[in-house]
């Protein structure tokens, strides 16, 4: 009966998602909230059978660790199986879950320190995740056919699609609404024409980008006089006091979205509440545990996030780490919906995100000036000038000339994430660098502290 009822709820959710009233009302009732979590056990079995079966790389690290799909009873079992990190994705194929010829659309991450994560997906892969956003857009942010919506997402890196720009413009579409792209990010007053020539209702992006357009449209013209109702932002975080900006500027509410391109780019999202993002539990199992021990956590208790699929066919993934420190809340939300809640609160390691959304570790900084013989040890400080990031180099040296800065500087220029900041989003000022004596930057013990960041983005 239960492999009946399950997806019979969950049909009924999609089909009837645009009615958010109606739905709440739907998940609230106690027979379907139990009939919900039995589905979801019985989602994870599946689940767990499918990838032991099917993928090679965790089929042979659950035969190591002596683990085997009928042990996990309940959700807590599944801290038995061992937990995936970014470093394992070196290679995509061990991952497979289906022959290759399956696939149809490949996602990425920017490859910075490294050759880039590459992840891959089949059709009905996809068409789960639009159909989980679409939902998401109708049932939270009461998206319809009479919208307009401005997605200002980048294309990608390289040779791969970055995938929130893809499914977020499907997604749009397949409520009904019209979307607007263009081949890139626009300048400020050809940005500020297509709001006006198309009369966007919607717009999306990153937080930082949207902030930085905020002032230069304010130049031209009140923001409130435009038609835009709602703003949606993902992929990199939204402090307190840029979300304040965006809204009074725009009189508008600003909602924040979670995703990683391993999961397929969108896992949560908030609701009108604006408090902590709903997780989409029927295609994803959320933990937290202890970064450094790997315990399991509880509710309410701040560690790593940790996710499973439970809807993937093609390169499905179990336990993989976010290296994100987010919190599950304990609390039920006053929304009504019955899905867990997520906040992030920061990383576990030392990746940043700069200018619009562009991820970026210091080993990128170190390829770059540690080959410059007289660079001995380096500094990097983050902060916000006029809503765009400062970016500052400390450079320990013993040759301090004008030469050897502009050297540096067209060094750093070269990193894409640089580049894509100063030129294509426009949300970085021109790098600064600065050469100081040796042995000027603070060491803890013998080493510096390579990354300062002073931008408060999770406040």
């Amino acid at each position: 009966m239960l492999e009946y009822l399950g997806p019979y709820i969950e049909d009924r959710i999609r089909r009837k998602g645009g009615d958010r009233t109606s739905t709440s009302q739907f998940l609230n009732t106690k027979l379907v909230q139990h009939y919900l979590v039995k589905y979801r056990r019985l989602r994870l079995k599946q689940a767990l059978s499918f990838t032991y079966e099917h993928s090679r790389f965790y089929h042979d690290t659950m035969k190591k660790h002596h683990v085997h799909p009928n042990d996990i009873k309940t959700f807590d079992d599944v801290s038995k199986i061992p937990l995936t990190s970014s470093k394992d994705l070196h290679e995509s194929e061990p991952f497979f879950a289906v022959p290759p010829e399956q696939f149809i659309k490949v996602f990425s991450s920017s490859g910075t320190t490294g050759p880039p994560k590459r992840v891959y997906f089949t059709q009905k892969d996809l068409q789960r995740q639009i159909s989980s956003i679409t939902i998401g857009l109708r049932m939270m942010y009461r998206l319809t056919e009479k919208d307009v919506a401005r997605i200002t997402y980048d294309h990608g890196y390289g040779i791969d699609d970055w995938g929130v720009r893809y499914c977020m413009g499907r997604a749009t579409e397949s409520v009904g609404a019209m979307t607007v792209f263009t081949g890139t990010r626009l300048p400020a007053q050809q940005e500020l024409q297509a709001l006006q020539t198309y009369k966007a209702t919607v717009l999306m992006g990153t937080p930082s980008y949207l902030n930085s357009l905020t002032h230069e449209v304010q130049k031209e013209i009140d923001p409130k006089t435009l038609s835009i109702k709602t703003m949606l932002v993902g992929t990199e975080p939204l402090p307190k006091s840029m979300r304040k900006n965006l809204e009074s500027t725009w009189n508008t509410k600003v909602f924040q979205g979670y995703g990683l391109t391993e999961m397929g780019t969108s896992v949560a999202g908030e609701c009108q509440q604006q408090d902590g993002m709903h997780v989409t539990e029927s295609d994803f199992l959320v933990e937290v545990i202890d970064p450094k021990t790997e315990e399991l956590l509880e509710p309410g208790e701040e560690g790593e996030l940790v996710f499973t699929t439970l809807s993937r066919e093609g390169m499905p993934f179990l336990r993989y780490r976010t290296r994100d420190l987010g919190v599950i809340l304990k609390e039920p939300c006053p929304c009504g919906l019955p899905f867990k809640r997520i906040k992030i609160k920061g990383r576990t390691d030392a990746m940043i995100t700069i200018g619009s959304g562009d991820n970026i570790y210091p080993e990128a900084f170190n390829k770059v000036l540690f080959k410059l013989p007289y660079v001995i040890e380096f500094q990097l400080v983050l902060t916000k000038k006029e809503n765009k990031d400062v970016v500052t180099v400390v450079i320990e040296t013993n040759k301090a000339t004008p030469q050897n800065k502009k050297e540096v500087l067209n060094q750093l220029n070269l990193l894409p994430e640089i580049d894509n900041g100063l030129n294509d989003s426009k949300t970085i000022h021109s790098v600064e660098v600065k050469f100081v004596k040796p042995n000027t930057i603070k060491r803890t013990g013998v080493k510096a502290k390579r990354i300062i960041d002073n931008r408060h983005l999770y406040e």
